[in-house]
């Protein structure tokens, strides 16, 4: 079947009801949260990284990390938008072995298309880690709109429409400050669902200089159900 549409989601906050990094680190080790919360200011996945790699020497194991993000809240249980046409994509500053866990605790795995997102891989002591999707090592992707350093969404989304692409139309749905750039990306004729409250709804508040930026039209959402009754009533 041909998808003429893209429903293209954050994940953390926009997806599920909460930060996928605190949600498991802070519950397997309040102490380890307090560590990653004193080095902001680094690339956030090298310091989830090295978190996750102190807890599996301390004895936490991956069943442990699995049991754990199976219960963080999913706002999107009812996920049905590949349903109409429409090929679900997500972007997210999370991993894959954090995303893929959650979809499938909720059993919506087989509703999601593709997710780009930093990877997942299993080291030489048979710790897991992540690692970041744009590597340290690499061409560096140097967005002009201030992503971090492991993933442009803006650079990724292009890159996934002229692969998979042309779409009729393209939806957004984020919460934050990385999910500004992949709007500017948007045409007129797509739409963008920024979560009320958090930082990309400040940033595209009416009349200010970033929203001035977004071609798509906007909408702001607190509840899931908002964006599928604007969709189910408006399309994409």
């Amino acid at each position: 079947m041909v998808q003429n549409n893209l429903a293209v989601f954050d994940f953390d906050w926009s997806l599920i009801e909460e930060d996928s990094d605190h949600w498991a680190i802070s519950r397997l080790s309040p102490e380890q949260w307090e560590i990653c919360l004193a080095q902001r200011g680094r690339v956030s996945i090298d310091t989830m990284d090295e978190a996750i790699c102190k807890l599996q020497d301390q004895g936490i194991t991956k069943s442990q990390f699995e049991k754990v993000l199976k219960t963080i809240p999913m706002l999107w249980v009812n996920l049905k938008l590949n349903a109409n046409n429409t090929r679900v994509l997500i972007v997210s500053d999370a991993n894959t072995f954090y995303i893929e866990t959650i979809l499938e605790a909720y059993n919506v795995r087989n509703l999601v298309t593709d997710i780009i997102t930093n990877r997942f891989y299993t080291d030489s002591h048979g710790r897991f880690r992540i690692d970041r999707r744009t590597p340290a090592s690499g061409p560096q992707h140097n967005c002009p709109q201030g992503c971090s350093a492991n993933l442009c969404k803006g650079m990724e989304l292009t890159r996934y429409i002229e692969t998979h692409g042309p779409f009729s139309k393209v939806m957004y749905v984020g919460d934050g400050k990385n999910d500004y750039c992949p709007c500017t990306h948007l045409r007129d004729t797509d739409r963008v669902f920024a979560r009320s409250g958090r930082a990309l709804s400040n940033l595209l508040a009416p009349g200010s200089e970033h929203a001035g930026k977004v071609k798509a039209n906007i909408t702001f959402w607190e509840t899931s159900d908002t964006v599928l009754d604007r969709v189910n009533k408006e399309g994409l």
